[in-house]
């Protein structure tokens, strides 16, 4: 499939480029997305991965009217949300590369989604600029995963901040998504399975109730590397751990699940 890599290890923070000439710019239709809807993103820096997908079809359970993606990269999330969630009147993302915003901002023109998305440049620990507290039905991220010091430092800046905590930690994503929820908002995240005590410690911290936790295994048979959490704010509830998610049947070859997940036909 155009767009992920195939090696088992390897649906993390940043995918392969599809195939083909690959100018800044370029416009792909990646699994889990209509042909009809692409996705431009630059060349060099980041580039999504197929967490982005299983993050958008996890979270498409908790979509309402007004959606928040924070840390939105190139917008994938919030176009997948679009597609599938016809509820979704108002989504909008935020990002601090300047890049990056550019490219969602151009994807969500090109889609024909610019009366119901939208992307802001904002440093997330900061207050975007025209928004409004408590007012999202749902929040969602793809954040940077691994901690400052953790592994070796990418010398390009852009991957850096996309992939380590440079600019936005767990703690402050927690903060942030804690301040534009709905009294009984959602927030939905995919991040490494090993830190999800840490998840669960900053969701009692921020009053954010766990509702739904998936995790995710390359293989049947390999440990999970990824964890797919869902809270919600101002709701008494016991979380649901629903059954485990499965990435590959075999070497290079996706789990039916996830082939549905991928190609559309999970809703």
């Amino acid at each position: 499939m155009p767009g992920f890599p195939d090696n088992p290890g390897g649906f993390g923070r940043s995918g392969n480029p599809p195939p083909g000439p690959a100018r800044p710019g370029d416009a792909h239709a990646p699994p889990g997305i209509r042909s009809s809807l692409s996705v431009r993103q630059p060349r060099g820096g980041y580039r999504f991965s197929i967490d982005s997908v299983l993050l958008a079809d996890f979270a498409a359970a908790w979509c309402g009217e007004k959606v928040l993606d924070l840390g939105t990269g190139s917008g994938v999330i919030l176009l997948l949300l679009a597609e599938r969630c016809e509820v979704l009147r108002e989504g909008v993302g935020v990002e601090i590369q300047e890049e990056l915003w550019r490219a969602a901002a151009e994807n969500i023109e090109e889609n024909g989604l610019s009366g119901r998305l939208s992307a802001r440049r904002c440093d997330l620990r900061e207050k975007v600029p025209g928004l409004r507290a408590g007012s999202f039905d749902l929040v969602v991220s793809n954040p940077p995963f691994r901690r400052v010091g953790e592994g070796r430092r990418n010398p390009d800046r852009r991957k850096e901040i996309a992939r380590h905590e440079v600019a936005c930690t767990f703690p402050d994503l927690f903060s942030a998504a804690r301040r534009y929820l709905a009294p009984r908002g959602s927030f939905a995240m995919i991040s490494p399975a090993g830190r999800l005590p840490e998840i669960l410690s900053l969701a009692a911290v921020s009053r954010i109730t766990p509702a739904s936790v998936r995790l995710i295994h390359p293989f049947a048979d390999a440990p999970a590397n990824r964890v797919l959490f869902a809270g919600t704010r101002g709701r008494a509830q016991e979380p649901v751990f629903l059954p485990p998610l499965v990435v590959y049947s075999g070497p290079g070859r996706y789990h039916p699940e996830t082939e549905g997940i991928l190609s559309g036909r999970s809703r």
